[in-house]
């Protein structure tokens, strides 16, 4: 078989293997003679560019790189880098550290200096000789590029950009697959903005690399890639599908732990702060539904012209007894809206999560784990808390994980948390500031991260929080809260950023953990395969899945119809009975085997398309699978045996996964058993029903 010969371009980060104190300026780049003088004062931290940058992105880019090189020579691949400094370079250009980026220069800066680096032209040199180019730019990096570039016969673009760039990329260049990215893939895909591009051609380069025949198809059909990455992160609306086969050999699968094996209580005596028992805090992040929803129809209420004004959160719904003890609000996700910006700094925190009980503010340390600094100060964030009216506030903090996790970087992050943490407490003292100071605490290690909390302590904290461990196993947990444990004193409170685990709350309630936070039981309705509806025992089922048809459907309902799997009236018409038999199921109207076949009927034509064909063996294979699922789930009815408030209300609609309004009320669902769970297991129990 033929393989197309493959080209990447890819960005400079900000984030480099060395940082020296000299490093280059854009004026050092102007002149051959300047720069050659300066690269050999800084000989001793040069490297090929290919490792010098350190950033989220191509940290991602190259690990998927490697992963193809490793598995086969075919195709060849090529990395070129547009550098801010250096300009189009290859991925073995030596290079030394420099302070340069398009993404401060304003857009007249951007054409002039790309002009005098001569990007364009230098990407114009190159690109005849290649088949398939992939580009990962950023909006800024795409104008330096300067556009249309000439177009070469039978040549395949795909560019992962930003969606604002979307028109301009498809006008420039026909030839171009255009995967535009936001905040909305972010989610989608389950990794932040930062890094997406590079995640998304990791993903796709782990297929690929045990079949490299991939690479002809996306060549034809550059579509495919879409579809590759869309099934191999099983996140488009996560149904569980096979990855695509691979020749990778067996291996050894140790079991898993059962959800249901809770954590022991570690043999230390309890934490002097277990009086102050422990509260379960949940993040904002839009998470509203309309109230007068009709689910027959699948419309809005008529009276609903306001997303936010108009729509309510999960606490509204279970008012007056919320499903959580307080919220925590990241100014990252404020500031990511200026609607939304404006409206919290008219209302103030409180009026606009419209909760009465703890509010929590920090910075969303996740949304600039790229960046060199926080794009914020103390001042600025003192200010904040206290303008919005916080109850509680935390300290500025920079994560130490993953690449970041690396010795040099760590230690010079984790100083400038605690640097910041004694900045703010500091300032707040002096300024009589009324919501209550949390200092963070970040580490790589038990023994870091005791040390960290020492020292807050010693600061004169009497809340503080340990971050960066939101995905970290329980095993990886309990060490860190061993080795601060005989630091803590019976004043002191600690929140667990990211984590709340059911089997967990009585190790980490024991340990010292007073609070925590997690948005998990509420993502797992509609990001869980099998799992997406919580019960009192902990038994999860799967939901339903019947996907809208019509424009609501999403790509998934589109490739059925481009593959013609089946014609749009036929999939309207197996959607419909489907519907109507689990609505007279839940009413007793119609037995399980009738309502499951009708379910069936139309669930096994939703399996994706091969090669844009229907995959008669992979429906198969589906329908088996969720036979068994979805009997089950028919079968125990569980949404009558529970008293919360939507399950009261909506019955059967809880069960089916379609569209935000089932979806999210079905995530405050699982946020009310989690929450119940969890004031049980500390021996609080409260009747949460209204």
């Amino acid at each position: 078989m033929r393989h197309p010969r493959v080209l990447i371009i890819t960005s400079c980060t900000g984030e480099k293997r060395f940082k020296p104190e000299s490093q280059l300026a854009q004026g050092d780049f102007v002149q051959v003679a300047r720069l050659r003088k300066r690269e050999k004062q800084l000989s001793e931290f040069m490297s090929p560019a290919g490792e010098m940058y350190t950033g989220m992105q191509h940290i991602q880019l190259m690990e998927g790189v490697r992963t193809l090189r490793k598995a086969s020579e075919k195709p060849a691949i090529d990395v070129v880098i547009i550098s801010a400094g250096y300009g189009l370079i290859a991925e073995d250009r030596a290079i030394v550290p420099y302070e340069v980026t398009f993404n401060t220069m304003k857009g007249h800066e951007i054409d002039a200096w790309a002009k005098q680096l001569k990007i364009h032209q230098s990407i114009e040199k190159i690109i005849p000789d290649y088949d398939l180019i992939f580009v990962l730019l950023g909006e800024k990096y795409l104008r330096a590029i300067s556009l249309p570039l000439t177009l070469h016969e039978n040549q395949t673009w795909i560019f992962l950009a930003p969606g604002s760039c979307s028109n301009l990329i498809q006008a420039s260049n026909s030839q171009a697959f255009v995967l535009s990215l936001s905040n909305a893939e972010a989610k989608k895909y389950g990794f932040g903005s930062v890094g997406l591009k590079g995640f998304l051609f990791k993903q796709f380069s782990l297929v690929a690399a045990e079949q490299p025949e991939l690479f002809e198809q996306i060549h034809q059909n550059p579509r495919r890639f879409l579809e590759i990455i869309d099934t191999n992160t099983q996140l488009e609306l996560n149904l569980g599908l096979p990855k695509l086969a691979t020749k990778s050999k067996p291996k050894q699968v140790t079991p898993k732990k059962s959800r249901d094996e809770f954590v022991p209580i570690p043999d230390l005596p309890p934490a002097p702060n277990t009086h102050l028992g422990m509260q379960y805090f949940i993040p904002e992040w839009d998470d509203r539904v309309d109230p007068q929803y009709n689910f027959l129809t699948d419309s809005f209420s008529p009276d609903r012209h306001d997303s936010y004004a108009d729509d309510v959160y999960a606490h509204e719904i279970f008012s007056p007894t919320p499903n959580y003890d307080g919220v925590l609000v990241s100014k990252a996700v404020i500031d990511e809206s200026q609607t939304k910006r404006n409206r919290v700094e008219e209302l103030g925190i409180h009026k606009f999560v419209r909760f009465a009980g703890k509010i929590m503010g920090d910075c969303g340390a996740f949304s600039y784990i790229k960046e060199d600094v926080p794009p914020y100060n103390t001042d600025e964030i003192l200010d904040y808390y206290e303008r919005l009216n916080f109850d509680f506030g935390v300290s500025i903090d920079h994560l130490i994980v993953g690449p970041f996790a690396t010795v040099g970087v760590r230690d010079w992050r984790y100083e400038l948390t605690l640097k910041n943490a004694a900045e703010f407490l500091t300032k707040h003292r002096e300024r009589g500031y009324q919501f209550t100071p949390i200092g963070v605490a970040q580490g790589w290690s038990p023994e870091s991260y005791a040390s960290a909390v020492q020292e807050l302590i010693k600061m004169g904290y009497d809340y503080i929080a340990l971050g960066g461990l939101a995905r970290a196993q329980n095993h990886e947990i309990l060490p860190i809260l061993k080795a601060i444990h005989p630091h803590l004193i019976p004043t002191v409170r600690m929140h667990l950023f990211g984590v709340a685990r059911v089997n967990a709350v009585s190790a980490f309630r024991h340990l010292g953990v007073t609070s925590c936070d997690s948005a998990s039981p509420l993502r797992q309705a509609w990001l869980g395969a099998t799992a997406n509806y919580y019960t009192a025992s902990d038994k999860r089922y799967a939901a339903i899945r019947v996907p809208p048809v019509d424009n609501k459907g999403g790509l998934r309902v589109k490739r059925l119809l481009e593959a013609e799997v089946a014609n749009e009236k036929t999939l309207k018409r197996l959607e419909k009975d489907a519907l109507r038999s689990l609505r007279e199921f839940d009413s007793g109207k119609l037995d399980l085997e009738s309502t499951l076949q009708a379910v069936l009927a139309y669930d096994e034509l939703l399996e994706l398309p091969k090669d844009g064909k229907a995959d008669l063996e992979a429906q198969a294979k589906r329908r088996k699978k969720h036979e068994v699922l979805y009997r089950e789930v028919l079968e125990t009815q569980p949404w009558k045996a529970c008293n919360c408030p939507i399950c009261q209300e909506i019955g059967i609609e809880v069960i089916i996964f379609r569209n935000n309004n089932r979806n999210r009320r079905r995530g405050f669902h699982n946020t009310y058993v989690f929450y119940k769970r969890f004031k049980e297991l500390l021996g609080e129990s409260k009747e949460l029903s209204v």
